[in-house]
């Protein structure tokens, strides 16, 4: 889960991990940020998979699905405490 400020301070190019929704494990992918969106007052995030079968494809994932990389020791996720009690 990434803070109000890590995610606003976004940038493009900033590596990020990325809960995969469409894996059954919710498992982290590594992905660079494709693209900010400030419009509107909210910033909207759009990453680039960077690994794996689909790499390449560009996903909107939300703060809460997303990590900064290197991934904190003290990170408070419940999906990431799914996969680790999994």
């Amino acid at each position: 889960m990434m803070l109000r400020f890590q995610w606003d301070s976004l940038r493009r190019g900033d590596l990020v991990l990325v809960h995969d929704a469409a894996a059954r494990d919710l498992g982290l992918r590594p992905a660079v940020v494709a693209l900010v969106d400030t419009a509107g007052g909210l910033h909207d995030v759009a990453v680039r998979y960077t690994d794996g079968p689909d790499a390449g494809l560009v996903v909107r994932p939300g703060r809460f699905a997303t990590h900064p990389d290197p991934l904190s020791a003290t990170a408070d996720c419940w999906r990431c405490d799914e996969v680790l009690a999994g």
